[in-house]
């Protein structure tokens, strides 16, 4: 029972990020995603909707991809103001503080939705490692990019796990984990408490697994022309444990400096500079001649015939056009 026990917790870890790949099985993996942008505005925010789904033919579990990226249309750059301590999330210190700190008894998928009351719980707290934890929390409340839900498959972890496992997650933005690249985003996340498989005796340690793992915003512009920046997804193993994601719902909301917000203090602490108008992270892409942007999922395997890349396209907004 013991090493059951221990065999799942490391596996589920995976599943808070709800964005890991799929796991090792002789199969022939699918994989269907689409892209909406929604509440559009003349200042280039927007909010986009991302869906995956991945399954095998056969009914097994799907392969492990090698690589597992995104493509963003050319033009869309993360803007320099953006990209300061100010708005970058560790996320997994934020996990672990939530761990350490809080002892709330609510569940962490809540917790991680809203951060305001953990800060207030910090901000009561002594100690150097509560003063870098609260400065943490802080940004990562600033930080907070979206979110969204799972469902995992971890039949290749344990025979038992034979239901899909629903998944809560949060995104935050943060600095790069990787050689190279711009920006990155936090995901943490947990499987849902309420869920029959969980509430099962062998698998109650599931509510303890609170996973932070890392994607990466590269700029890796395509001869082509339709593509600037690559975003790398996490990888697919977390101490050798592999699942596989049957589905991902995930919403990004970004981040937007407002009207008059105070850029800078004096030594007094007055505002002495004021954001002009609202700024949104990201700025807009030139409408190409088609007057549809394109967004490409890639998957790579170790064997170049399961290599699977989508395409979804979307109508540039009017204002741009």
């Amino acid at each position: 029972m013991r090493i059951e026990r221990k065999v799942t917790l490391l596996a589920l870890a995976l599943a808070g990020l709800a964005l890991a790949a799929p796991a090792v099985v002789q199969a022939t993996p699918v994989s269907q995603f689409s892209f909406r942008v929604t509440n559009i505005k003349p200042g280039g925010r927007f909010t986009l909707l991302f869906h995956v789904q991945m399954f095998d033919t056969t009914g097994g579990v799907p392969p492990a991809p090698t690589a597992d990226y995104l493509r963003i249309p050319k033009g869309a750059t993360l803007r320099k103001q953006f990209l300061t301590g100010r708005y970058f999330c560790d996320g997994v210190l934020l996990r672990d503080s939530i761990d350490h700190f809080d002892f709330s008894g609510v569940p962490f998928t809540k917790r991680i939705q809203n951060l305001k009351p953990f800060i207030r719980t910090l901000a009561k707290q002594h100690g150097r490692a509560a003063r870098r934890a609260l400065a943490n929390a802080q940004a990562c409340d600033r930080a907070r990019i979206g979110g969204g839900t799972a469902r995992v498959d971890a039949r290749n972890v344990s025979p038992k796990l034979d239901r899909l496992i629903d998944v809560t997650f949060a995104t935050f933005f943060s600095r790069p984990t990787e050689k190279g690249a711009v920006a990155g985003f936090a995901v943490l996340g947990a499987a849902d408490e309420n869920q029959e498989i969980v509430k099962r005796r062998t698998f109650e340690v599931l509510t303890g697994v609170h996973a932070a793992l890392s994607a990466n915003f590269v700029n890796d512009p395509t001869p082509d022309g339709l593509y600037g920046y690559r975003l790398d997804l996490p990888r697919d193993e977390v101490n050798g444990f592999k699942i596989s994601i049957a589905e991902l719902n995930a919403t990004t909301n970004g981040l937007t400096i407002p009207k008059d917000a105070c850029l800078k203090r004096s030594r007094t602490g007055r505002c002495v500079k004021r954001q002009p108008k609202p700024l949104f992270w990201f700025t807009i892409p030139p409408c190409p001649s088609s007057g549809l942007f394109s967004f490409q999922q890639a998957l790579t395997y170790a064997d170049p015939a399961l290599d699977s890349t989508k395409t979804a396209q979307l109508a540039c907004p009017r204002f741009i056009r």
